[in-house]
């Protein structure tokens, strides 16, 4: 990734979804090491999911807070515990859209699915105290739009972040995810239109929201990328993103750093004058935490 884009990297997201057998034991232990190793911090975005007949299977709310995954989150959190140095979860993200409609069957997304994340949210967090583990900062990620949206469907005033959020003893950082898409999904191909949207068009509503739930708080932009398009420049975007990131005091930005629905990839490119030095200061190396209790 340095080599690709030119640029330190200081955070690694990584994606790992839940066993279907709740004895498995799937501690991503190399790759945490790997990470570490490098000179930089590891979040795991952590999915209560697996696939059944190549399908997601959102793992019922119900077998978490009564008890089937015990065994495996007990034995995820002493893991974590062992490696001494501080990790970011990022459990069920994005839980504002009916695509990750966490703990229970995508046609069940409603107005239970607030009070069913925050029992969810709240039981592996409070599994993790119990245990001492003290390295390991929970994030609340919803998505930037909410899905439906509650400003444009008055029957929709339950899908609000707020509704969501576990309280503030459970969670560390806040986050949110976004993408400027351009041009590259239509109706008839994707059921939906894209356009081009700046950075701050993407966040600013979601930004506010977080604020509001709780100001304290660090906020984190956990997946972003811009597509390329014909007339648009990009490097620009950006330009753009990381200078509006750093207004709002934004701590830490995770670019999706692959060719998947189009190819977000930032790569090094010499007739850029600008974007180099500028996102070189912005991904300068800091602090991020001084940790729990001030330790």
């Amino acid at each position: 990734m340095e080599a690709e884009t030119g640029l330190p990297v200081s955070m690694i997201n990584l994606f790992l979804q839940w066993p279907k057998n709740p004895l498995h034991n799937n501690f991503p232990e190399q790759a945490f090491e790997a990470v570490h190793k490098a000179g930089a911090m590891t979040c795991l975005t952590w999915e209560p999911l697996h696939h059944k007949d190549g399908k997601p299977r959102m793992i019922p709310s119900e077998e978490i807070v009564n008890g089937e995954y015990d065994g495996y989150i007990d034995g995820f959190a002493k893991q974590v515990r062992t490696l001494g140095y501080p990790v970011m979860i990022r459990f069920a993200h994005e839980m504002n859209i009916d695509q990750y409609a966490w703990g229970a069957k995508r046609s069940e997304y409603g107005p239970n699915s607030p009070r069913r994340y925050r029992e969810m949210f709240r039981y592996v967090v409070l599994r993790f105290k119990n245990l001492g583990v003290k390295n390991a900062f929970f994030a609340f990620c919803p998505n930037a739009e909410s899905l439906p949206c509650p400003e444009k469907d008055p029957g929709a005033d339950w899908n609000q972040a707020k509704n969501y959020y576990p309280g503030s003893s459970y969670v560390d950082v806040m986050g949110m995810d976004g993408y400027n898409w351009g041009q590259t999904r239509t109706v008839d191909e994707h059921g939906w239109q894209s356009n081009w949207r700046t950075f701050e068009d993407i966040f600013s509503s979601m930004y506010r929201q977080l604020k509001q739930i709780d100001s304290e708080k660090p906020v984190f932009v956990f997946e972003t990328a811009a597509a390329r398009q014909d007339g648009r420049d990009r490097d620009r975007w950006v330009r753009d993103a990381f200078f509006t990131a750093a207004r709002w005091d934004i701590r830490g930005v995770f670019w999706f750093q692959a060719d998947k629905e189009t190819n977000w990839r930032l790569q090094t490119d010499p007739s850029c004058s600008y974007c180099g030095p500028v996102l070189r200061h912005f991904f300068s190396p800091m602090p991020l935490f001084e940790g729990k209790n001030g330790s």
